[in-house]
């Protein structure tokens, strides 16, 4: 796609390339801004290689990257452990929760049917929701944030990317046939980041199971989000102790031992790790032999 852009008595052709300074500096240090020019009231980038951009993403993108590297948000608790947060944590008696930030803005994932919502079902409780759509549909971050898991999960979640936001909130998108960020990446609202699929344990088919947490906990998408209008309900919401669902962390959790499982496998499984499994069974060791059937606290 080709531009045509009238400045300074001089007509030029640039090839629409989506840049930004993140991409810039970490790939190719000889790309360099060669002049700035106005279009459509708007100020535009151009450069070294035919390229363009408008300031204010740029902008938009340094700010992000500038907040990320000194907010404690991303500090504590990061790791890449699907639940990184300590099991002893009390669940808050009440959390407040802004949206009102002039450099975000809510996209839904995707919008389409719900399929399953929040809560108790056949199968167990539910920890998000369903939103039916076909293999290779594109898949969106909800708000601007930072990547802190993207790979597969035997868990089952399948290919599953877990985005940290900037007020403290985690949106999980899980069942994906691709992923399409890295871990620690900053992102925006509204980039792809996977797309749909069926991966992992699913129930109903291909859908994208979309989950909002905080600290770990886990709460119905639908008391921030309206799906059916593809929009944020309110710019802030205080959420109570009553919200949260509390199995993750609050609940003992046992596995009993199949064949050919280990005290890796169970880690990985639960989002855990070793050592703490290790601390939750005393009469375990790194060199046990696990027998089948044999009752684990994995939580």
């Amino acid at each position: 796609m080709n531009r045509h852009i009238n400045n300074r008595k001089f007509i030029t052709f640039f090839t629409l390339t989506y840049l930004s300074i993140v991409g810039v500096t970490q790939t190719d240090t000889t790309i360099k801004i060669i002049d700035t020019i106005s279009f459509n009231n708007e100020k535009v980038f151009v450069y070294n290689n035919k390229t363009w951009e408008f300031s204010n993403v740029i902008e938009k993108i340094n700010y992000l990257k500038t907040t990320a590297d000194t907010s404690a948000v991303f500090k504590k608790n990061w790791s890449k452990l699907i639940f990184p947060y300590p099991y002893n944590e009390n669940i808050p008696d009440s959390v407040y929760i802004s949206f009102n930030n002039e450099y975000d803005t809510f996209n839904i994932p995707y919008k389409n049917v719900l399929t399953s919502g929040f809560g108790y079902r056949t199968s167990g409780f539910h920890k998000g929701i369903d939103i039916r759509l076909a293999k290779g549909t594109k898949v969106k971050a909800a708000f601007n944030g930072k990547v802190r898991y993207a790979r597969f999960n035997n868990g089952g979640y399948g290919n599953l990317v877990i985005i940290r936001h900037f007020n403290g909130l985690e949106t999980y998108y899980a069942h994906l046939s691709k992923i399409l960020v890295e871990e620690d990446e900053i992102i925006q609202s509204g980039k792809v980041i996977g797309l749909g699929g069926k991966t992992g344990v699913e129930w109903s088919g291909t859908h994208l199971h979309f989950e909002f947490r905080y600290r770990d906990l886990a709460f119905d998408p639908f008391k921030i989000i309206s799906l059916e209008k593809g929009c944020l309900l309110k710019d802030d919401v205080m959420l109570m102790k009553s919200d949260f669902h509390p199995s993750l962390q609050n609940q003992r959790k046992y596995h009993r031992i199949k064949s050919g499982e280990t005290l890796s496998h169970l880690a990985r499984k639960y989002g855990t790790s070793t050592s703490k499994i290790l601390k939750l069974n005393k009469n375990l060791s790194v060199n046990s032999i696990l027998k089948i059937d044999q009752r684990i606290r994995v939580r």
